[in-house]
């Protein structure tokens, strides 16, 4: 840290630079910095995240994305190019004044330009200085590349753990501000390459991004994979990004970061099992630990955060998980026999007429109006419309009636709901939310829209709730506030994290966050995330109370400090209501619960009163 910060002080004494070096989260700029707190307001834009939720039946890949700053600050000359837009006439360009001009005196247009500018936008005033830190940036990259500097790959390794800690002594918002606005155009310049080359991109963000290959066998999708990557790195732009497989699935049930399933590839690169292994066996039925071990059978990947928010009386979580992995485990099943039929080198034979031992052996494979092999999209929605629809009734039927909705609580009851962070909603109805939950997920597949639709008309119809009442929307039972820009200490891996959804390794004592990197895993330090977590809230009521005014009919921001009403006619009030501030500090505060943050609960309180 201190490091980066010596040679980037020397680059600024080269261009005859005045240091603003302060170890406040501040920089010092004479004065100027207390009378405009807009950049540690909140401010603070999280990182662009692109997501497709739906059912993937061929090989789906991750990839973690390294060193994504790095190679935006050298490729940053570029970056508007791409975009059409030459660099002399953006908005963070500031007019610069030659010496002569300086000399003679002539450069006062040029600085009260300057000074409008910078007043608009603080990243124009920092615009010199992030073209000095791509200069001492590249010279790194030259003697990593040249001499093979131990010392300034360290300091690129580093690097952007440096520009954003408001610990370095000459920490600059508007540095980090518009670095970040560079990484998210050339991250959409990422995902438009991928999608151009033909792949399906499930989830992407600044760390990773999940593409659907379209491929039946992993070799292949690892060979498409390859060509991508290298057809990708070998455009300028994104040169210097590194790329590496962690993760794939034969095939995936995707809805968010949070909330996925899938069948684990056995020739995965990294990653181990995350969250239940489980195997189907005539439709339903769970495998003890002892036999897993000896069946070689697809591992299945479970990860559903609304699982969690469902009661564990009456096996609702586990009656959940088991009909999600068996109707993806089927539906993976079916594909592997669907790839040996029609296998290279195979002649497909056409049955004619379909004797009545064949039929009653394979009673779900043959479709009854041709005699053909279904299609993948036929056998899901003939198993939604069969065995599963009547498994269900029965399990359904089962839940409403061992657990009836909670009407009124008396003293010193508590609720079968577990209460976690991020919980929001007053849930009463085990049985309804057990139905909600399950057609939600099943719903992510497009193919089977029409028979998951039927299958919850008659699954509410059978515990007494109408089809269209308020009270059969889906809402996500967990709130989601995500910490922007984690570094792990180990690794330097940065990513954003959902305090409230994302996976946890208990300990002893509170459960902590990981590093999601495949080759670290480091535990993140709780007590700094507290820090972030107060700083972060500091922030959320600096911007509320220094928010603008606007127009409830125009939208238009208050002009006039004395003005009433707006010109026409319409009422002023707040951008950022006091109920959005409310929630978000009791999410605060239910998070400090959970994880034993003292200090965070302690100033939440005090906000709160």
């Amino acid at each position: 840290m201190f490091g980066a910060d010596l040679f980037f002080a020397r680059h600024l004494r080269k261009q005859n630079f005045v240091l603003w070096c302060s170890p406040a989260d501040k920089p010092d700029l004479g004065g100027k910095e207390a009378d405009d707190n807009r950049l540690l307001t909140d401010s603070e834009d999280l990182s662009i995240v692109v997501n497709a939720p739906g059912a993937y039946r061929s090989v789906c890949v991750e990839l973690e994305l390294d060193a994504l700053a790095v190679n935006t600050l050298l490729q940053s000359h570029h970056v508007h190019d791409v975009e059409g837009l030459a660099g002399s006439v953006s908005f963070d360009v500031m007019p610069q004044s030659s010496l002569e001009e300086m000399l003679s005196g002539s450069s006062g247009q040029a600085a009260a330009a300057a000074a409008g500018l910078s007043s608009y936008d603080e990243t124009a005033s920092a615009f010199s200085a992030f073209r000095i830190l791509r200069t001492m940036v590249a010279a790194w990259l030259r003697d990593v590349s040249l001499y093979r500097n131990v010392f300034a790959d360290y300091q690129i390794i580093h690097f952007y753990r440096w520009l954003r800690s408001s610990h370095a002594l000459l920490y600059d918002p508007a540095l980090r501000k518009t670095l970040l606005g560079l990484m998210k155009k050339l991250f959409m310049q990422l995902v438009a390459e991928f999608k151009r080359l033909g792949a399906i991109v499930v989830h992407a963000d600044f760390n990773r991004v999940i593409i659907c290959t379209k491929k039946r066998s992993v070799e292949d999708a690892k060979a498409y994979v390859d060509y991508v990557v290298n057809t990708i790195r070998s455009k300028e732009l994104f040169h210097s990004i590194d790329m590496k497989i962690t993760h794939c699935w034969d095939f995936l049930l995707w809805c968010d970061p949070s909330n996925f399933g899938g069948i684990r590839s056995n020739a995965a690169v990294g990653g181990g099992k995350n969250g239940a292994s489980k195997t189907l066996e005539d439709g339903m039925d769970y495998i003890d630990e002892e036999e897993e071990e000896e069946d070689e059978g697809p591992e299945i990947e479970m990860n559903w955060n609304l699982a969690t928010y469902l009661p564990e009386e009456g096996a609702i979580q586990k009656n959940f998980n088991t009909v999600i992995a068996g109707y993806i485990t089927a539906n993976f099943q079916y594909l592997e026999e669907e790839a040996v039929r029609i296998a290279p080198g195979t002649t497909p034979v056409r049955r004619r007429k379909i004797s009545q031992s064949q039929s009653s052996s394979t009673p779900r494979r043959l479709s009854q109006a041709t005699g053909e092999p279904m299609t993948p999209r036929e056998y899901a929605q003939d198993l939604i419309k069969g065995e599963l629809t009547q498994r269900l009734f029965g399990v359904t039927q089962k839940i409403h009636k061992k657990l009836p909705p909670e009407t009124s609580l008396e003293e010193g009851e508590t609720s079968v709901f577990p209460s976690l962070p991020g919980s929001h909603l007053k849930l009463t109805h085990p049985a309804l939310e057990f139905v909600k939950a399950l057609c939600k997920v099943l719903s992510l597949d497009e193919a089977i829209t029409e028979q998951v639709t039927q299958l919850r008309r008659n699954l509410l119809k059978l515990i007494n709730v109408g089809e269209f009442s308020d009270l059969a929307d889906w809402h996500d039972p967990c709130v989601s506030f995500v910490l922007p820009e984690v570094i792990c200490k180990q690794c330097n891996h940065c990513r954003d994290i959902d305090l409230c959804k994302d996976p946890l390794v208990p300990t002893e004592g509170p459960p902590v966050w990981v590093c999601a990197s495949s080759d670290c895993q480091t535990p993140y330090d709780t007590s700094e995330i507290e820090q972030q977590l107060i700083s972060a809230m500091q922030r959320k009521i600096m911007g509320y109370t220094l928010q603008d005014l606007q127009c409830l009919k125009c939208k238009q921001v208050k002009m006039m400090n004395l003005a009433t009403h707006c010109s026409c006619a319409g009422k002023f009030n707040t951008m950022t209501g006091a109920d959005e501030i409310s929630r978000l500090l009791h999410t605060f505060k239910s998070i400090a619960a959970h994880y034993g943050m003292p200090i965070l609960t302690e100033m939440v309180e005090f906000y709160l009163k």
